[in-house]
């Protein structure tokens, strides 16, 4: 794979930011570029080596560019490709919903990418190099998307660490509904439920299951909204799992909870360890 001649990065955060450390880290392009809203970020990714230079211009920003990862919220990663049709760059993201996004890029080269690496810790002071170093990422080509296109923006997450899998964009989002979106909707609403005035008796089991409820409101709101069917199916199956603990709690069934946590706790033992 030869270096890129300018990569361009949108939104220069906890992803961006370690995108930009792992193009520089394996000499991915010439010069990386990255796209802020306020003068004050760019100064930090220069720092710590995600990028070149930072700008504020979003014209300027893409200039000469041949390769674009938008790494914002997805409402925004929706406007800025509106903002794309003179550019034949290739064109990728790292959003976590795909239907809406792979739609607004029809007319782009663009394909869809959604790196399962992150936290809850955003901003660009928490990005490092090995973000995505045996990660997974997943691809969302649509429509007659070149099939050169998807092999060369695989090849890049290969070069940074991550393997890759390819899905349409429909069938991500009806996976990624209960295996990433549930379970922040569920973080949020029990740090909702436990009142304000006992959070001083917290002990680990509260803290563990509710550490992704530090993750960025504003991120979430547009995950959940651009997702809203295959969301409200998930949110439907949980609540009507939550109903059948509830009535095996309620009718003081030992046998019928016990078989309920065991199943539950051996499908939790078949996680994979590692994406």
């Amino acid at each position: 794979m030869k270096p890129f001649k300018k990569i361009t990065i949108v939104g220069v955060g906890l992803l961006g930011g370690s995108i930009g450390l792992a193009i520089k880290k394996n000499k991915l392009a010439h010069q990386v570029v990255g796209y802020f809203r306020t003068e004050s970020k760019i100064a930090l990714a220069v720092k710590k080596g995600a990028i070149d230079k930072g700008t504020v211009c979003f014209e300027e920003a893409l200039k000469d560019s041949d390769f674009i990862i938008l790494c914002s919220p997805v409402s925004d990663i929706l406007k800025k490709m509106s903002q794309l049709t003179k550019t034949k760059a290739l064109i990728t993201d790292t959003g976590s919903t795909k239907t809406a996004i792979a739609k607004a890029g029809q007319h782009l080269n663009f394909v869809g990418s959604h790196p399962l690496a992150g936290s809850e810790q955003g901003g660009m002071i928490s990005a490092r190099a090995d973000l995505f170093k045996n990660s997974l990422c997943l691809l969302t080509p649509s429509g007659k998307k070149s099939a050169h296109a998807t092999a060369h923006i695989a090849e890049f997450w290969r070069r940074i660490g991550a393997k890759t899998i390819i899905l349409t964009p429909e069938k991500h989002d009806a996976i990624l509904a209960f295996t990433s979106h549930l379970p922040h909707i569920v973080a949020f609403s029990l740090m909702a439920a436990v009142p304000a005035n006992i959070l001083s008796f917290a002990a680990g089991g509260l803290k563990d299951t509710t550490r992704i409820a530090m993750s960025h409101p504003k991120l979430w709101s547009d995950i959940f909204l651009t997702n809203k069917n295959n969301a409200m199916d998930a949110i439907t199956a949980f609540e009507l799992s939550l109903k059948k603990i509830k009535k095996l709690i309620r009718a003081s069934n030992e046998p019928g909870l016990i078989s309920f946590l065991a199943k539950a706790k051996n499908k939790r033992a078949g996680l994979p360890q590692k994406s």
